[in-house]
Formats: C-alpha cells, structure tokens, sequence
C-alpha cells in the first residue's frame, strides 16, 4: 500500500510540473505543424512562454475540434485552452478567459465563390452558411435563425462546402482571412455587422471557472508579456499585425 501511495504521489508530482494546453493543429498562423510534424504558430509560442513563466513543462494536447477542446477543459484533463478562442460574454459566464490578443471585433467576414450575390447587407440576408462548430462565428450565425447554419469541424472543411458549392457563404476568424485569400484567390469577401450582445472582446486564454488560482498566475504572466512587448513580437513574427 505503501508503494502505492508514494507512486501515486509521484505522478501527481510530474503532472503538477506539467502545464497542459488543449489546441487543435491546422489553424494558421495560430496552430499549425511543421513538415516534421513538430506544432508551430502563435498561440504555441505564447503557450511556451506561459509555461515557462510559470516554471513548468508546456505540454500539447491535440483535440481536432472547438468542441472537444471544452469538454476536456470541462473535465479538468487540461490546465488551458489556447487556440484564437474569441472572448464573448456567454463563455465568460463558464469560463475564465484572459485577453492576451486581438482587438473587439463588431463585424464579421463572410466568403463567397467568385462573387458576391446582390443584396446582402446584414447575416440575416444570407439564404445558408458554413462555419465551425463550437466557434464565436457560429454563435453570431446562430443568433439569425433566418440564416441556414451547416457546421462542420474544420476551417478547411468550410471552406471545401464553399469551394463546392454546398452553401451560399462562409463566416471565418478575421485573423485567418491573409492566408484564405493567399490561398484562394476566388474567394470574395463582405464584412457584416454583428450584434452588439455579440461581439468579441479579442482571443483569450481559456482556464476552468473553478480554477482561479491558475487563472490569475495566467494573467500575471500574460499582463507581463503584454508589457514587455513579447506579445506584440509575437504578432509581427506570424503576421498578425496590420
């Protein structure tokens, strides 16, 4: 029993060193891999020095998808979540969330294929959209029933029901829209007003509600880096700033 106990108490040592973030890879320039299958992008490098300014390992779990990400942080198997997670007031109601990137955001961008259609001024004017599950783009969407949401898993499968004609339009994180048009040149664009009990306060570092303790260490370190400038070299480095 003995032996056990003191096991026991050894793993919790390891993890307790441990600082385990929950992402999901290909979401450039924030998350993403490299051609050696090693995780690279923004918010990995804030995750590194998040670890290392609190004097622990930084390890990656990988998730696949929004939804999957809150379930884990839901059931404490990760210490965070940092993965461009818009700030809303609705997930502050669950969540600690820490601003460490982004500035408010009060309109959306919707895709089209090669043209936009006449006549579309607000959400509610489009007839199907395709965003990512679990995303601040498919709660705005979903606040205007007379929108059609598809939602899928991916960022690369909404734009692939775009791409083939499965929707009318596709709502994507602002940040990602370089690399979209880089890569798809007959991707068209409109931004649309959002909602004021809507909009986005920025990207936040995502920590259980009942886990105050890490979450105010997070914003010490994170108001550091913010001060500092680390952020802000962070974003110039990946291609974040204007």
């Amino acid at each position: 029993m003995r032996k056990i106990v003191l096991a026991l108490l050894f793993s919790a040592a390891v993890f307790a060193d441990d600082f385990v973030v929950g992402t999901s890879s290909g979401y450039a320039p924030f998350v993403s891999l490299d051609s050696q299958g090693n995780y690279e992008g923004f918010d990995i490098d804030v995750a590194r020095l998040v670890a290392e300014r609190l004097g622990k390992t930084l390890v990656i779990k990988d998730f696949g998808s929004m939804p999957s990400q809150m379930l884990a942080l839901k059931q404490n198997r990760i210490d965070a979540l940092i993965w461009a997670i818009s700030i809303t007031e609705e997930r502050k109601k669950n969540l600690n969330m820490i601003h460490y990137q982004g500035d408010p955001v009060t309109t959306l961008p919707f895709l089209f294929w090669n043209k936009v259609p006449k006549g579309i001024s607000t959400i509610a004017d489009l007839q199907e959209v395709c965003v990512e599950a679990g995303s601040f783009q498919e709660a705005v969407v979903a606040s205007f029933p007379q929108a059609r949401r598809k939602n899928v898993e991916k960022i690369m499968d909404v734009l692939l029901s775009l791409k083939t004609n499965k929707v009318m339009a596709a709502a994507v994180d602002p940040a990602l829209l370089p690399r979209i048009q880089k890569q798809y040149p007959q991707m068209k664009l409109i931004n649309l007003p959002i909602p004021e009990a809507q909009q986005a306060l920025g990207n936040g570092i995502c920590i259980n509600k009942q886990n105050t303790a890490l979450a105010q260490k997070v914003q010490e370190v994170v108001d550091s880096l913010k001060s500092e400038g680390k952020i802000r070299e962070l974003e110039e480095k990946w291609g974040l700033t204007p």
